[in-house]
């Protein structure tokens, strides 16, 4: 076969694989250091599972970890108010004499990251991060290596995740693809954030459920596959608890595949109770480390407040999304730092590309109406679950806005959206030259347009940082 030929039939994994590891690399080291949304902080805890900790310290009024004193330097150097506000580009490589600094774990200092602790990670997320960086240490790199090794790492582990995510689902494995090379997806995953893996988790367990429910070779769900799915799930709900909910795509699997329903209640039901315990446990521990980011921000306040009017949040979740509106909460293709915008018609553009992807589909699977219903209500469900959690834990009580939703908290679920365009084509019923040349091409359509949207998005990321 020609090249032409392989490019024409390219699988849409083996592109996601070339273009994910391109573009990563390409993000990861336009993208200056510690310039990723609380990244400083990211790199502090992964820093600190290198070491062998588990668990931030709570010192005062501040839940952090203490670091060596030429990592606090390094990182002061190159914080976000330092990069974002020089405008001379001469002026925005004096960070590079910081490769000269020599790491070195003595004179430790206290860091504040109550940031995240509000979400108080596991050390789940950090794992391949922190191992990457235990590596540099032991070459004797400085900090700021450090950093973009972590972020080599991280960006590794998700484009294997992701990967493996197109290759099994049955279903819309260009959604996946382009949902993957979101240019925030990207720019997520190719940081030490810990929504690097949990991208690539989501995206895979939500394959997983996919190729359950929709593979016709798959007949019988199994121990080996509850195993699977629970080690995922646990996985997930250690990284950040609100995406747990995934697990309500147990009933896209018909339950003959289970034995009967009450078979597919048991394997639900066994699933829930391993996530609840372990991640309950896990909350159980880390209670106490909870710092509210402004004294105004109080979880049990908030929530008393809701008790007290169940319409505030309906009202306040409305309110967020006509005052604020889709510039700033469903940004799935950036801002970047939210900062550094995107066009919104560019991003509108690429948004929308993705229903004809998602209606000229292929597969030969059937997926009926009620499986439809399971996938959007699960998406419903845990978005509205994620701007609940913002408002409880980050917004002022009482206020009427949310503060702090983002679109990046729903890139991991948007694939769920996409199942919604699924029909089963008999494409050889068209006869139509333009039909059957579009149909023919797509693959190398949606290659080439995702490149080129790519590229550009890439020359805007760079021109707002350098130029």
């Amino acid at each position: 076969m020609s090249l032409e030929g392989k490019f024409k039939h390219i699988k849409p994994e083996t592109a996601f694989l070339i273009i994910g590891l391109i573009y990563g690399i390409g993000f990861l080291l336009a993208t200056p250091a510690l310039q990723v949304p609380d990244e400083y902080e990211h790199f502090y805890r992964a820093l600190y599972v290198s070491e062998g900790y588990v668990l931030p310290e709570k010192v005062g009024n501040m839940s952090g970890v203490y670091i060596p004193e030429n990592v606090q330097f390094t990182a002061s150097e190159i914080s976000r108010e330092w990069f974002m506000f020089i405008k001379d580009r001469e002026d925005k490589l004096n960070f590079l004499p910081l490769l000269d600094v020599q790491f070195n774990s003595q004179n430790r200092i206290f860091e504040d990251i109550s940031r995240i602790a509000v979400i108080t990670y596991s050390p789940i997320p950090y794992i391949v991060s922190a191992f990457a960086i235990t590596l540099g240490k032991l070459l004797n790199l400085s900090p700021l290596v450090l950093i973009y090794i972590g972020r080599l790492a991280n960006l590794l582990i998700w484009v294997f995740l992701t990967y493996q995510a197109i290759k099994i689902t049955p279903v819309h494995k260009w959604i996946f693809f382009m949902v993957a090379l979101i240019p925030m997806t990207i720019f997520e995953a190719a940081s030490l954030s810990a929504d690097s893996l949990i991208l690539g988790l989501s995206f895979l367990i939500i394959a997983v459920f996919f190729k359950f429910a929709f593979d016709n070779v798959k007949t019988k769900i199994n121990k080996k596959d509850i195993y699977v799915l629970s080690i995922l799930l646990l996985l997930l709900a250690l990284s950040k608890q609100i995406y747990f909910i995934l697990l309500f795509l147990i009933f896209l699997i018909p339950s003959e595949k289970f034995g009967g329903r009450k078979n597919r209640f048991i394997a639900g039901g066994f699933l829930f109770l391993v996530i609840v315990l372990i991640s309950g446990g896990w909350n159980i521990l880390v209670k106490d480390l909870y710092v509210p980011i402004v004294p105004q921000v109080s979880i049990s306040g908030q929530i008393a407040y809701i008790l007290g009017d169940p319409l505030r949040f309906p009202y306040a979740l409305l309110k967020t999304l006509i005052y604020r509106g889709l510039s700033y909460q469903l940004l799935f293709v950036g801002n970047f730092w939210l900062d550094v915008p995107l066009p919104q018609w560019w991003i509108g553009a690429y948004i929308l590309s993705m229903i004809p992807v998602a209606l000229i589909d292929k597969s030969n699977v059937l997926i009926s109406r009620m499986q439809k219903i399971v996938s959007a209500v699960t998406f419903v469900i845990i978005s509205l679950f994620v701007a609940l959690f913002v408002y409880v834990s980050w917004t002022v009580v009482g206020q009427n806005i949310i503060d702090g939703i983002q679109g990046r908290y729903f890139i991991p679920i948007l694939p769920l959206l996409f199942l919604l365009l699924f029909k089963k084509w008999n494409f050889d019923k068209y006869k139509n030259k333009i039909v059957l040349t579009i149909l023919n091409n797509s693959n190398r359509v949606i290659v080439t347009y995702t490149i080129i949207y790519l590229s550009i998005s890439v020359l805007i990321f760079v021109a707002s940082y350098y130029i």
